[in-house]
């Protein structure tokens, strides 16, 4: 068995040969491997991603000057439209520009939005809408005039004041002439005569719109004529006239259908939607003849798809941003404006400038132009990507405002690596650079410096892992072999000097009876050699049933006969018992207890184990100053039983470990105080904490130990008072027999 200090010495320097000649030096290298390969990919991420910066800027650059090239043709025509004198263009001469300008696909002429759009079919790519006198203060105010009595209309509505709201609508008739007024008035009235039920009335008032007002939209832009329709069908549904109702939704769907590229798919789905709903329901009434004819006719438009957004659709998006200025009467600026945008994922650019009223001041109309989208990609970027002669690992886009894809190279695929803003009056648009294979062209050049480093790193860390997996696991063993080569050793040394002294001792006690008389008397030589035997004995089954119960604790079999029982018998049992063994030797044993004492719950084998333990270690560690007291005295809600020596002490450092497995202060054979296998502490703590309980050790090197046991008093045991006795004792002992600290 290798010495404890002699261990130690042989784990440290092996400790500090790991550290020098291994882990520092693979600690160096892989923490500089580690830098170096993050700082070359931070390099290299940074150099590209500037480098894209400045290919979008330079890009941008180039599509801004071809955009401000292609935009003096288109805003010089607007410009001279603009001009203060009202001689606004005809449709030839719209039609005649549009043809002259490749980047132009259509011209728009819109005046004031006044009255419905009536738009004329267009000749060649030209739209023209019908004049109309713009709009005068007095009609700005009719319309404000109208925004507030359908807010206290829609009011009453909401409260079920019907009737109220019907007279305020009607109102609204009388007041606000204007035909778009009246329409909207229109179907607001018919809205609350369906809600009375009055279904008559409600389809007179729809039929009436749709006689007078086919073209006028609600202020989300969705055709009047549609709600007009669809409403009607209900009324007739509710006056069981199914069949005409029927006859209604076919014709709604198949008008639904021709406007399609006037509307968006949001309102085209929501109209069809409704349709599909209805007409699955009165299909199946009894009142409609050949129900079948008409679900092939349902059917054959739902598999019809809407129809592309044509340009009419943009006549809408224009007629609101005109009667927004009008009816606000925003001041008139010379100046072109964008609208950018995908509709159906189709991208469009509309160029527009509004026209001055006669006095100049106010808007009165616009005129716009639609611009190719394909022209202009044809025209723009053939000759950008010349100049810039980039590779094919990137391409480039132009986004609007949203991030939405307008025209490009391709359509984006990749990665967005740079973006940059056009300049004024294009900063709606920004160009976008799209890597398609970023990852490649970041690592590419400095693959195998990076897989280098990194095989470096690995077979360091390897070396690092192995080296220490091994040296721990030998470390392991070696201490799992120390503690069991001591373990062993102890054990042998305890068994082997008891029964040494029972074998000699039984050879003399034979020779002796075979002498006969000789001096001493045979008899009381007999008796003392007998009381040897009988206390080694003794201490030789105490060390085997440590070892045992030790054994049962860490497997988890160890077990405990609680009982009710009087903790002053057990304590001058135990005391009594190892009082002879103390006495022969010159010990003097106090007992201390501070009667009476409640009944505690707990195994009487295990605490006078316990107890025991305690004293041995005492007598074992105190042959200078021979005393050892043993009181036991009741502390609040619980019992102290202390032991106290006046023997070597237990030093600072030592003190935590003494509960340890296998720990002994003095780990050398060849001395005096040396017994046992280091169980009797552990033993203790074990059975003090089954029990609720706690074992403290307050000790001073060269002075003395004292070891405390607390157990918890039960409640039922707490009533009974302590007595004159127990007062004294805990002032004559406060000093040495107070709580100390646990280890």
């Amino acid at each position: 068995m290798i010495p404890r200090g002699l261990w130690r010495r042989h784990e440290v320097r092996l400790a500090l040969t790991f550290v020098c000649l291994i882990i520092l030096p693979c600690g160096f290298l892989g923490y500089f491997s580690l830098r170096a390969i993050r700082t070359e990919k931070l390099l290299t991420q940074t150099r590209l991603q500037q480098n894209y910066k400045q290919l979008a800027g330079i890009a941008a650059r180039e599509i801004n000057e071809e955009l401000e090239k292609a935009a003096k043709r288109w805003t010089y025509f607007t410009g001279k439209a603009a001009k203060r004198d009202r001689n606004y263009p005809t449709p030839e001469t719209l039609n005649q520009f549009a043809e002259e300008q490749p980047l132009v696909a259509s011209a728009i002429l819109l005046e004031s939005p006044a009255v419905p759009l009536r738009a004329a079919e267009p000749a060649n790519r030209g739209f023209f809408l019908s004049k109309a006198p713009p709009p005068s203060e007095d009609y700005v105010n009719t319309y404000r005039r109208f925004a507030a009595l359908v807010e206290a209309g829609e009011e009453l509505e909401y409260k079920g004041r019907l009737d109220e709201a019907l007279a305020l609508y009607a109102q609204i008739s009388r007041e606000c002439p204007a035909p778009q007024f009246a329409a909207l008035s229109q179907n607001l009235t018919g809205r609350v005569l369906m809600k009375k039920s009055d279904w008559p009335a409600a389809i007179g008032v729809y039929r009436e719109l749709l006689a007078n007002h086919p073209h006028v939209r609600d202020p989300n832009g969705a055709p009047l004529r549609f709600f007009a329709q669809y409403q009607i069908a209900i009324a007739l549904e509710n006056q069981n006239r199914d069949q005409e109702a029927v006859e209604t939704l076919l014709a709604l769907y198949q008008d639904l259908f021709a406007l399609s590229d006037e509307i968006s798919t949001v309102q085209y789905t929501y109209f069809v939607e409704l349709i599909q709903a209805a007409s699955v329901r009165l299909l199946t009434s009894p009142f409609v003849s050949h129900p079948e004819r008409f679900t092939q006719r349902f059917n054959g438009l739902a598999e019809l798809n809407k129809k592309r957004i044509s340009r009419r659709y943009y006549l809408q998006v224009l007629d609101r941003r005109l009667a927004e200025h009008v009816l606000e009467r925003k001041s008139y600026k010379d100046r072109v404006y964008y609208i950018s945008d995908v509709a159906e994922g189709a991208p469009y650019l509309l160029a527009y400038q509004y026209l001055p009223d006669a006095s100049g001041h106010h808007v009165a109309g616009l005129i716009a132009m639609e611009i190719d989208l394909e022209e202009l990609k044809a025209k723009l970027f053939p000759a950008i990507l010349k100049k810039l002669e980039v590779a094919g690992a990137v391409s480039f886009a132009i986004l609007n405002e949203e991030h939405k894809f307008m025209i490009g190279t391709r359509p984006p695929a990749g990665e967005r690596v740079a973006e940059q803003m056009l300049e004024k009056p294009f900063d709606f648009w920004q160009v976008a650079i799209y890597a398609t294979d970023p990852a490649g062209q970041a690592s590419g050049w400095n693959f195998k410096l990076t897989l280098s480093l990194w095989l470096v790193f690995l077979l360091l860390l390897t070396v690092v892992f192995g080296a220490y997996v091994f040296i721990r696991q030998a470390l392991r063993e070696a201490h799992v072999s120390q503690m069991k080569s001591t373990f062993v050793s102890n054990v042998s040394h305890e068994l082997r000097t008891p029964l040494a002294s029972i074998k000699m001792l039984a050879e003399l006690l034979e020779r002796q009876f075979a002498a006969g008389p000789a001096g001493v008397p045979a008899s009381a030589k007999a008796a003392e050699y007998l009381s040897v035997i009988r206390r080694e004995s003794d201490r030789l089954a105490r060390l085997i049933e440590s070892v045992l119960d030790f054994s049962r604790i860490e497997r988890g079999v160890k077990q405990y006969n609680f009982e009710y029982e009087d903790p002053e018998a057990i304590v001058r049992q135990v005391v009594e018992a190892f009082r002879p063994q103390a006495e022969a030797d010159g010990f003097q044993l106090v007992l201390e207890i501070a009667a009476p004492l409640p009944e505690v719950k707990i195994d009487a084998d295990a605490i006078a184990q316990l107890l025991l333990n305690l004293l041995t270690n005492a007598y074992k560690y105190s042959q200078e100053r021979k005393y050892i007291r043993v009181a036991a005295f009741r502390q609040e809600r619980h019992l102290v039983i202390a032991v106290e020596d006046h023997g070597i002490g237990i030093g600072k450092a030592e003190l935590p470990k003494i509960f340890e497995d296998f720990y002994r202060v003095d780990q050398r054979l060849n001395t005096p105080k040396q017994g046992g296998a280091g169980l009797g502490l552990t033993l203790a703590r074990h059975i003090a904490a089954a029990h609720g309980g706690e074992i403290s050790a307050h000790s001073k090197l060269g002075e003395g130990s004292t070891f405390s046991l607390r157990l918890p008093i039960p409640p039922e045991c707490l009533e009974q008072p302590e007595s004159a006795t127990l007062q004294e004792a805990h002032a004559n002992n406060r000093g040495a027999l107070a709580a100390e600290p646990e280890v």
